[in-house]
């Protein structure tokens, strides 16, 4: 009797248990099913988002042609203009009106630099700079040094800063793609510490930088750095490396103009490209303030400083 007893007892125990193992399942499976079906409706809204970035980016690539085209038309009456000047004496209120409207439009690509940086990421901008941003190397006999470049034309004229090829005879650039070129000098200014050099090639298809206009920037305007700083062992150049701040003012430091950021700007970085959300260049990396008391003070030639020695020598 004891052994049916024991028998029903196990039987009881067994029952109860597949019990509350099927009654867990069955809260398990559906959890699963909600949170399968939170999946679908977060990936649904994920698609939607994703496409609506890709309208207002398409919207604001199309603006920006669209302002380019009337700053191409405003330089044309400009140029009409003087030569009626010049027949018939000035036209009253027209070239106001046109400073205005030129005004207007560096205002509205303010803005669009703005939207811009809430839509498309760092990632989205290095990878579009990284090719036309160059590792330069630089020796005279035994002394060597390096630097950043940045390819302002597909034909290959690459701007950076002078003391990092001052004096220097043999000049070298090592492309993103690991293929290296010869470097040469083709005019420089010193007190603005910029030089502008030719890749030794016949190729006219390379990457090269959007020019911006760092007069329209703001402080507090996203930014980042982009260049070679401390190549390290065997990784030479390897990748270029980016920083990310913003524009903390602008700045006259002996007679000359600097954007300053608080982006970390290093040995290396000297002559590297700054670049706006837009995927625009607005300025040249070129120093930084180093003290026990200062940090987060990097400087950079603001790039319409140095649009007159690219015309001349890239158009």
């Amino acid at each position: 009797m004891k052994k049916w007893v024991l028998v029903f007892s196990l039987l009881a125990v067994v029952s109860v248990v597949s019990s509350l193992n099927l009654f867990f399942y069955m809260k398990q499976a559906h959890a699963l099913e909600e949170a399968s079906q939170q999946i679908s409706l977060l990936e649904e809204k994920n698609q939607e988002i994703s496409s609506q970035l890709e309208q207002n980016l398409l919207n604001s690539a199309m603006l920006y042609d669209h302002i380019d085209s009337i700053e191409t038309d405003i330089k044309a009456i400009e140029a009409d203009l003087d030569e009626l000047r010049s027949s018939y004496g000035d036209v009253p209120g027209l070239r106001a009106s046109l400073e205005e409207l030129g005004k207007e439009i560096t205002n509205i690509r303010q803005k669009l630099t703005e939207i811009s940086s809430e839509y498309i990421s760092a990632s989205e901008v290095m990878e579009a700079a990284e090719p036309f941003v160059v590792y330069i190397q630089a020796s005279l006999f035994s002394f060597e040094v390096s630097g950043s470049g940045i390819i302002v034309s597909s034909a290959g004229h690459v701007i950076t800063n002078y003391h990092v090829v001052e004096g220097m005879r043999n000049i070298s650039a090592t492309l993103n793609t690991g293929e290296t070129m010869t470097l040469e000098l083709l005019d420089y200014h010193a007190g603005r510490d910029i030089a502008i050099l030719k890749l030794v090639t016949d190729r006219d298809d390379l990457s090269f930088a959007l020019l911006g206009d760092s007069d329209s920037l703001s402080v507090g305007t996203d930014v980042l750095a982009i260049g070679y700083p401390f190549p390290l062992d065997d990784i030479v150049p390897g990748r270029a490396a980016v920083t990310r701040g913003v524009v903390s003012a602008i700045r006259k430091i002996d007679g000359y103009n600097y954007i300053q950021t608080d982006t970390a700007i290093n040995p290396g970085n000297s002559g590297g490209a700054l670049m706006n959300f837009a995927g625009e260049l607005v300025g040249v990396n070129v120093a930084k303030y180093v003290d026990i008391d200062i940090e987060g003070v990097g400087l950079a030639i603001p790039i319409n400083e140095v649009k007159s020695i690219i015309s001349e020598y890239a158009g």
